[in-house]
């Protein structure tokens, strides 16, 4: 069994998000690693309203760190002894590849599966496949459910 050492969780407070940091969290738990949180505040969706909405941006800065920071309180309550978090603003793939994970310097990072919209996706990219193709460790892709347990479509 591979023993990790620093872990990273990208975070965006969506469900699969939250289902990879519980995950971080017990792998961290396990071998008694780091656990890094990082959010990025996504500059594609507020770019156009900076000229106009200077507050949004900064709302969005808070709210990342105020995500980070609850979500380090709960690894620390579940008995991770230490938690990084990591706040800033720029595009989710780049950002979090060239900012988090060069800082950090993760053997582990673990991202949700989704945030775009299919064609965001297919115009964009993937998030999570693009740190997959370019993180320098191994990267655990978790979905919100179990596939078996989620609610067909009818």
């Amino acid at each position: 069994m591979t023993i990790y050492h620093r872990i990273l969780v990208g975070v965006d407070g969506s469900n699969e998000a939250e289902e990879a940091l519980k995950r971080g969290i017990q792998i961290a738990k396990r071998d008694g690693a780091v656990l890094g949180i990082g959010f990025v505040a996504d500059v594609r969706r507020i770019a156009p309203l900076i000229d106009y909405e200077q507050t949004y941006a900064k709302k969005a800065k808070e709210y990342g760190k105020g995500l980070v920071e609850i979500y380090k309180t709960e690894a620390e309550k579940l008995g991770v002894e230490n938690v990084e978090t990591f706040v800033k603003f720029g595009t989710p793939k780049t950002t979090f590849v060239k900012k988090f994970i060069s800082k950090f310097e993760p053997d582990l990072v673990l991202v949700g599966s989704t945030g775009l919209t299919p064609t965001e996706e297919f115009i964009m990219g993937s998030v999570s496949s693009y740190i997959a193709s370019h993180a320098p460790c191994d990267v655990i892709i978790v979905r919100g459910k179990n596939w078996r347990d989620r609610k067909k479509v009818e």
